[in-house]
């Protein structure tokens, strides 16, 4: 990958965070919470499924569909385990079932993350993007994978933005998953500066 493309990545990923953790602190009401400085990478489509977790992994995906300007999908994955320590702070049920409380808030959180850096992105590009209601999926990786890719073109390359926080401590660890259609992803190349992505 080009050094332009690397720099940009990582200055989504920053300004995304960002957005982020001012939103999830005050949904969190108060609780010690914290963004580590997440690590950008546009990944081949095979190695981005291994990368965040492997196929066979318990997770919760919350994925939207963007319109407007730019078309395409986004996804919020995270380890099953983390999500439900998330559950815990945000609503204070600690029954580990993924009941409709569970799925409401995990619906908000993975809006609040996918939306930080959909706005990031459209601040960088002047590029409108509106996203869809969140759809959340509780499933081992690989079916989660194919839920948010349907109805995606897939593309060769996917961005893939590891986040990883602590709340109350505790490390939690996720990814944002970008796939814009493909003739967009060279509108945002373009707009960019960047050589076709």
């Amino acid at each position: 990958m080009n050094e332009a493309k690397l720099d940009f990545l990582k200055e989504l990923a920053n300004i995304g965070t960002g957005h982020a953790t001012t939103a999830l602190s005050q949904m969190l009401s108060g609780k010690l919470f914290q963004l580590v400085v997440p690590e950008a990478r546009l990944l081949p489509f095979t190695e981005a499924a291994q990368y965040v977790g492997g196929l066979e992994q318990v997770v919760v995906g919350i994925f939207i569909v963007v319109s407007g300007d730019v078309g395409g999908h986004m996804a919020f994955m995270l380890p099953y385990d983390s999500a439900m320590h998330l559950v815990r702070l945000l609503t204070g049920d600690d029954s580990g079932e993924v009941n409709e409380l569970a799925l409401s808030a995990l619906q908000e959180l993975g809006n609040i993350m996918i939306t930080s850096y959909l706005n990031a992105l459209s601040k960088m590009t002047n590029l409108l993007m509106a996203p869809s209601i969140p759809g959340v999926a509780v499933d081992m990786a690989g079916a989660v994978w194919e839920s948010v890719l349907a109805g995606a073109e897939v593309i060769s390359e996917v961005t893939v933005i590891r986040t990883e926080f602590f709340a109350d401590g505790e490390a939690i660890e996720g990814n944002i998953i970008f796939l814009p259609d493909q003739e967009d992803f060279d509108k945002i190349a373009r707009i960019l500066g960047l050589e076709e992505m």
